[in-house]
Parts: C-alpha cells; sequence; structure tokens
C-alpha cells in the first residue's frame, strides 16, 4: 500500500505545473542579500503545451496590462500565460497558448536560427511588442505577441552597430546576443553574453543602434544573460556563471549599471545581489528576467532539455 500511495505522489508531482522549492540555503537571512528580498520559487514543469515542448526556456516578459507573462524557449517557441501573485507567492501560471517564431516570410526557424535568447516587451501605438535577440546568427527582430507571424520591426528598434553585427568579432557563436532591453533615452540596448575580441575579458560593454554606451566590469567566469530598463537610465543586468572543474558550482549576480554616470566610458555598477551554490543556494541556469509591477520581479532559469537541471520561476523583491 505504501508503495502504490508512493507512486500516485510521484505521477502527480510530475504532472504538477508549479512545484514549490527553496533555493536558499540553510540560516537564509535576508539582510544577507543586500537589496533583493526571495520571496517564492517554483519548478515550472509543462511536457508540452499545444503541441510544443517546454524546456529551454531562455527569457521573460510581463504585460501588467493584460497580465499576460510571455517565456521565451532557445529553440524559437514563445509562450504566454496568466500569472496570478497573491501574498508574494505565485498562485497560478496558466498557460494560454503556445507559438513558432518565424522569419518574415512566416517560415519556421531552422534550429541554427532559432537559439532565442533575450527579450523585452515594449508598447507602440498602445499595442505591446517583444523585442527578441539571438545567439548564432546574432540579430534582434520586433514581434507581435498576438500574431501567428513576426513583425519586421523599423529603424533603430533592430538595428545594431557593426561590431555586433559581424559574426567573427564575438568569442564564440554561443556568446552572442543574450540580452535585450529598451530605454526611452538610449532606445534598444543589448550586449554579448561574453566580451567581443576587441574587449578586455573582464569588461562587457552596452550597445544601441548607434554603438558602444559604455563598458561594465565582468568577472571573467560570469556570462550575461540578460538585461532589462530601469528608470533614472539605469539597467539590471543578470549575470550566472557555470562552472564544471573541478566540481559544478553555480553562480549568479544581479549587477545595477548606470548608464549616466561613466567615468572613462565606464559605467557606474552596483552588485545588488550575489549567490553561489558553494554557499548552499539551489541555483540553476538563470537567464531570464522581468518586471512585474511596483518592486516585484521574476527570474528564470533555463533546464536545457536536461533531466538533471530545473526551470525555475524565482519571484524577488528589488529594495
Amino acid at each position: 500500500m505504501r508503495l502504490i500511495l508512493l507512486f500516485l505522489l510521484v505521477v502527480a508531482t510530475l504532472g504538477a505545473a508549479l512545484i514549490p522549492y527553496k533555493i536558499q540555503p540553510p540560516g537564509y537571512l535576508e539582510e544577507s542579500t543586500g537589496r533583493l528580498q526571495i520571496l517564492d520559487t517554483k519548478i515550472v514543469r509543462f511536457d508540452a503545451i499545444e503541441g510544443e515542448a517546454f524546456f529551454g526556456i531562455s527569457a521573460l516578459a510581463y504585460d501588467d496590462k493584460t497580465k499576460r507573462l510571455y517565456m521565451l524557449s532557445d529553440r524559437g517557441r514563445l509562450f504566454a500565460f496568466t500569472l496570478a501573485v497573491t501574498d508574494d507567492k505565485i498562485v497560478l501560471l496558466k498557460p494560454l497558448w503556445a507559438k513558432r517564431l518565424r522569419d518574415h516570410n512566416g517560415h519556421k526557424f531552422f534550429i541554427k536560427k532559432s537559439d532565442s535568447e533575450g527579450m523585452a516587451l515594449i508598447r507602440q501605438n498602445g499595442r505591446p511588442k517583444l523585442l527578441v535577440s539571438f545567439e548564432h546568427f546574432p540579430r534582434i527582430r520586433v514581434y507581435d505577441p498576438d500574431a501567428e507571424v513576426l513583425s519586421a520591426g523599423s529603424g533603430d528598434l533592430t538595428r545594431l552597430p557593426s561590431e555586433l553585427r559581424k559574426r567573427f568579432n564575438y568569442r564564440s557563436r554561443n556568446k552572442m546576443l543574450e540580452s535585450v532591453a529598451y530605454s526611452r533615452k538610449f532606445g534598444t540596448l543589448t550586449a554579448p553574453e561574453k566580451p567581443l575580441k576587441t574587449e578586455k575579458r573582464t569588461e562587457n560593454a552596452l550597445y544601441n543602434a548607434q554603438g558602444k554606451i559604455c563598458t561594465f566590469h565582468e568577472a571573467p567566469d560570469y556570462a550575461l544573460t540578460e538585461l532589462a530598463a530601469l528608470r533614472n537610465d539605469k539597467v539590471l543586468a543578470l549575470m550566472r556563471k557555470v562552472t564544471l572543474t573541478p566540481t559544478l558550482e553555480i553562480g549568479v549576480k544581479l549587477c545595477m549599471i548606470d548608464l549616466e554616470k561613466r567615468k572613462q566610458g565606464r559605467c557606474r555598477t552596483e552588485t545588488l545581489f550575489s549567490a553561489e551554490s558553494r554557499d548552499g543556494w539551489k541555483l540553476d541556469n538563470f537567464e531570464g528576467l522581468t518586471h512585474l509591477h511596483n518592486d516585484l520581479w521574476l527570474m528564470i532559469s533555463d533546464d536545457n532539455g536536461n533531466f538533471f537541471q530545473k526551470t525555475l520561476l524565482v519571484l524577488f523583491r528589488l529594495r
């Protein structure tokens, strides 16, 4: 009887969409993590949504007007959900639909061109649009989140400076445009995952359509996985490291970059949050970041389609 109950429990857990999880180490104190307060963590698990496999989530975007949360996989799948947060807890994540990103001719991307990594929601004439950045073939495109087919966008929204258009400038095809954000003053913002070959390994750079805005310090073992624009011309940067030798270690940082406060071409940068698995944190490959409302934020991890990894959705408050 006990084995039967255990089997039913396992089956129920595997079929669940949201499973409670705790990434904080034993003895975790909120005041020890600076300006970030972790409120809730859920494992997100779906086998498929409308026939599209749910894995490899690399970006988030939230529309506060429609209460719709978008998740983007690195295989060009866009998922939409109804999200509900009550008493600082994620209580509902209901799938609405799943769609494939397409090119300007309405064709699905081949795998090599479908490496969609970054996403940001903007509004044009009151309508929501999604900016999406890509690796392998570095580019930024604009999507209508309610349409089957991608819209091309125009002007500076998708334009890249020359140094970001050339694939040989990047350190590898998997170190390209993981991030994208939008600033009213600076326009579309992006950055390579790792510094370009022309930059120091310890200094990455932020770009807009006109070129480099500034550099900022980056630990050599960390990579920039997402950007989110804040008020007052500041940007929140999600940084992640994964090392496999001698043991698996994962680290996560959230840094605030001030685009206006620059000295000798470098932006002032403040680390708001830093955590490493060697200190007891149960971390994963965090790549996505979005603002909900007021001081609430979400970040998500990419499970890489790996049974041993998890899609972790973390609700936090930025104080």
